[in-house]
């Protein structure tokens, strides 16, 4: 049995390509696993917040920033199901890295997932015309088995992307490279979507 209390704050000036302004979420998923051998009541919490300066008048050039944090409380390892657990990697989270790549993996190389998350992006977004753009970040993240992530839970991606405004939001295309490669992670990510990252 699980809930589900989700809060968002949006002061930013557009969905889809903001341009000023800030955001701020969190979610608390309360849960209550019963089974033959097990019962165990968790709490998953996350909170993200992004910031967003203009550096010009025009808003051509653009400073983003954002932060993502999660715990759960209550549960271990193996007791929290995989599919309850944290994940990082990929084109909303840390680029450079596949799908969930970020964080520890079993013996196979297969994403183990955590009980603690850490994300950081940054930014810089720059208009060359009326409709297209181009755009420098580098993300880090960590997953953590533990209550918080240690320093060696970190990894790193930085890359380029462009943008093409579509008239109701941007087209983008990114590429990243991991700056923390491990055993089974490519040389290179590419990321293509509808909308800025964050």
């Amino acid at each position: 049995m699980a809930l589900l209390g989700d809060f968002t704050l949006d002061r930013s000036d557009d969905p889809l390509d903001p341009h000023r302004g800030w955001r701020l979420g969190a979610r608390a998923e309360p849960t209550y696993l019963v089974g033959r051998s097990l019962s165990l009541p968790y709490l998953k919490l996350v909170a993200q917040g992004s910031y967003y300066l203009s550096v010009d008048k025009n808003a051509r050039t653009v400073l983003a920033a954002r932060v993502r944090a999660g715990e759960i409380l209550g549960g271990t390892i193996p007791e929290v199901p995989a599919s309850r657990r944290f994940y990082a990697g990929g084109g909303g989270s840390v680029r450079g890295y596949a799908y969930q790549a970020v964080g520890p993996r079993l013996s196979d190389n297969t994403p183990q997932g955590g009980l603690s998350l850490l994300e950081t992006s940054l930014e810089l977004r720059q208009k060359l015309t009326r409709r297209w753009g181009v755009v420098a970040f580098v993300d880090a993240g960590a997953v953590g088995a533990g209550r918080f992530p240690s320093g060696g839970d970190l990894s790193a991606g930085a890359g380029v992307g462009v943008r093409y405004d579509l008239g109701f939001g941007p087209f983008r295309a990114d590429v990243a490279v991991p700056l923390n490669k491990r055993t089974g992670d490519s040389a290179f990510q590419v990321y293509i979507s509808i909308g800025q990252s964050f």
